[in-house]
């Protein structure tokens, strides 16, 4: 996280997450249940008609800055906490949890 926030992502890093979300969006439309979701979550988030299509190239426009920049933005804060298993002692105050 260190790392991410003082340098950003590098080329390569960049590069497979650009290619993870490109081929991986196609498994959200392999049942009727999943098209019919994705395109209601599309005009809810007022997307467009052509997002479907136009996805692909956006991702393909982010550039190495801009994900630095976001990166620089958004692992900076002080308040930056990130927690791996069930920790001890430690009660979810949700419902259930």
């Amino acid at each position: 996280m260190r790392r991410l926030a003082n340098d950003g992502p590098t080329a390569a890093e960049l590069a497979k997450a650009k290619a993870y979300l490109k081929g991986s969006y196609a498994l959200r439309f392999d049942t009727s249940t999943k098209i019919a979701g994705q395109l209601l979550q599309i005009q809810i988030d007022e997307l467009g008609i052509d997002y479907i299509n136009q996805r692909n190239k956006q991702i393909e426009a982010v550039t190495l800055a801009d994900t630095k920049r976001v990166a620089k933005r958004l692992f900076s804060g002080d308040f930056l906490v990130t927690v791996v298993g069930r920790p001890k002692g430690l009660v979810s105050k949700e419902p259930g949890g």
